[in-house]
């Protein structure tokens, strides 16, 4: 098993969208190599990791199929140091693959940070889907102007090819050619970041899940609904798990329900509600009122999530990180 490092000049991705979810959160890049789709059955090989914070590109990878659990523990320890990990495809693909052989060898835990899967960004609320003939990495890429940033020209595929010959032969230039096939796809990756400017980023957030609280704990938001008079907002709870049941967080009528075992929570707000649209009291539980002041439907304390248009998904988000930050001073 060997452990690769080198250190990437590439410039860090920011923008006002990107820091309202992921400031000050500790992020990486993500693409792993397997022997297949099978994540019962096939293996990992190689696991790329490039530390978008300090630009180092991390590559583990197994020398020899019997390797697959050294190098998974030693890819698994070093993604778990990060609270948000950048896949394309990751939340079908490379994040379940990863849990299920870190369980068949030995090691039944899982990532517990946040997925930031830029594929379902790009399907489900971008319109560049519609104007691709596919949405594989590489076509995006093109469509993006990075086309040029790649040196290698083989498929994953043919990566797994590779493998297989180099297990027999222990041809470099094989195993040069894998870790360069690992290496494009995460620093393209990293460089297909501004992909979310061409989306609705909120939407998408509202939709997918972003993180909330301080980083250490890990939280997540994973759902919002709503109902008749009240916004229910479920999500995951990472490290510092615990068991808490509420029913107001100071003068602030909030119902909540944290479960350490399930790794879950459910908090539910009530909302004023009335010809169709749908406002939350910021003043009642002691928001900084000035952070929503940017927003049309603030006023007198009152901040609209829901209109005659729609979810107001950029309010709806920003309600519930806040919301959740404060309730974490609470406890």
């Amino acid at each position: 098993m060997e452990h690769i490092r080198a250190e990437i000049e590439t410039d860090q991705y920011r923008s006002a969208i990107w820091d309202q979810y992921f400031r000050d959160r500790s992020i990486c890049v993500l693409d792993i190599e397997t022997t297949g789709l099978d994540r019962k059955r096939n293996h990992f090989i190689l696991g790329g990791l490039l530390d978008t914070g300090s630009g180092t590109l991390h590559q583990v990878f197994a020398d020899h199929i019997e390797e697959e659990a050294q190098a998974l523990a030693e890819f698994m320890d070093l993604t778990d140091r990060f609270d948000v990990v950048v896949t394309y495809n990751g939340r079908h693909f490379d994040m379940p693959f990863l849990a299920e052989r870190n369980r068949r060898t030995g090691r039944d835990t899982s990532y517990d940070g946040y997925d930031l899967d830029l594929y379902q960004v790009v399907n489900g609320h971008s319109p560049i889907r519609r104007l691709l003939p596919n949405l594989k990495q590489k076509t995006v890429e093109s469509y993006m102007g990075l086309w040029q940033d790649r040196s290698d020209e083989i498929s994953g595929a043919e990566s797994v090819e590779l493998y297989m010959g180099y297990m027999r032969t222990r041809d470099p230039g094989a195993r040069h050619q894998i870790l360069l096939h690992n290496s494009d796809d995460v620093l393209q990756l990293q460089r297909l970041l501004p992909v979310i400017d061409k989306s609705d980023f909120h939407k998408a957030m509202y939709h997918m899940g972003f993180p909330a609280g301080s980083p250490d704990r890990r939280w997540q938001v994973r759902k919002i609904r709503f109902h008749r008079d009240r916004m229910e907002i479920e999500g995951l709870q990472g490290a510092g798990r615990i068991d808490y049941r509420g029913y107001e967080m100071g003068r602030y009528p909030l119902h909540s329900l944290f479960d350490a075992k399930a790794g879950a929570f459910r908090m539910e707000v009530p909302v004023a509600a009335q010809a169709g649209i749908r406002a939350v009291d910021l003043r009642a539980f002691g928001a900084n009122e000035e952070e929503f002041q940017k927003y049309p439907g603030f006023g007198s304390g009152f901040l609209v999530v829901e209109d005659r248009d729609g979810v107001k998904y950029k309010e709806v988000n920003h309600f519930a990180q806040t919301l959740i930050g404060q309730f974490e001073k609470t406890i």
